[in-house]
């Protein structure tokens, strides 16, 4: 048995341990809150940019960066098919020229007077054939890709007579001039890659598969239409006069 002195020292040890214990405790919820409190008050007050929102940090008011110009991708160098991701021929001169400066080339070029000539002198760097099978599921993925994308403008035939046509705004070219009819393919894919004239860009919005597929579609409908042309311009045929009934008979 303990004296009583030392049932006094074991109780003051008990109190210091308890004491010892509870200020350890506080301590340590202190440095707990000192971070949470920190973190909180920077992430409310700290100076950032949200995606897609305007900002005075950068001279264009642009909050979002753009890439540096030439910046390619992973696995996006594309430079094993340049027909199929470009429309243009391997090692064309003006692969790289900008619409308006081919325009301008084009306009230079003399007024062709055959179909190769056309193609040879107007588009001499676009490709003439596709560069993937045209199947019959290539062309009705391109007539859903057309009627989506290109009908609004260009209309369902290809006539250039689409809605917001006949809503007032400027006329858009005809698939079935002869212009166009004899223009090779890479033509198209230039056209609907980087815009020409009033048109836009679609390269944003059409994937390059789907851009020969709608190519594909054109050609079609211009096949459809030039025989639906011709088919109404043809003489209708004369019709004999019915020969006389015999009696008795059947004719």
């Amino acid at each position: 048995m303990m004296s009583k002195s030392e049932e006094v020292m074991a109780t003051k040890r008990h109190k210091r341990h308890k004491k010892n214990r509870a200020l350890i405790c506080a301590f340590c919820a202190f440095l707990w809150l000192i971070p949470s409190v920190g973190c909180r008050r920077d992430m409310q007050d700290q100076p950032k940019i949200k995606p897609l929102r305007g900002s005075t940090f950068f001279a264009d008011g642009l909050g979002s960066r753009q890439p540096i110009e030439g910046t390619i991708p992973r696995g996006f160098l594309r430079d094993d098919n340049p027909e199929f991701y470009t429309g243009k021929k391997s090692g064309a001169a003006t692969a790289s020229a900008t619409p308006a400066q081919q325009q301008t080339a084009n306009a230079q070029q003399p007024a062709p007077n055959t179909q190769t000539g056309a193609q040879q002198n107007l588009f001499p760097d676009d490709v003439v054939e596709f560069p993937i099978p045209v199947t019959q599921k290539v062309v009705e993925r391109g007539q859903s890709r057309y009627e989506i994308f290109c009908s609004a403008c260009h209309g369902l035939t290809g006539n250039g007579d689409g809605m917001i046509v006949r809503r007032g705004f400027r006329r858009a070219a005809s698939f079935n001039d002869d212009r166009l009819r004899q223009a090779p393919v890479g033509h198209f894919f230039d056209a609907i890659t980087n815009g020409w004239g009033a048109m836009p860009s679609y390269a944003p919005q059409i994937p390059v598969q789907d851009r020969w597929a709608i190519i594909a579609y054109i050609r079609a409908l211009q096949l459809s239409q030039q025989n639906a042309a011709a088919a109404s311009a043809s003489p209708a045929p004369s019709t004999s006069p019915s020969p006389t009934p015999v009696a008795g008979g059947h004719q």
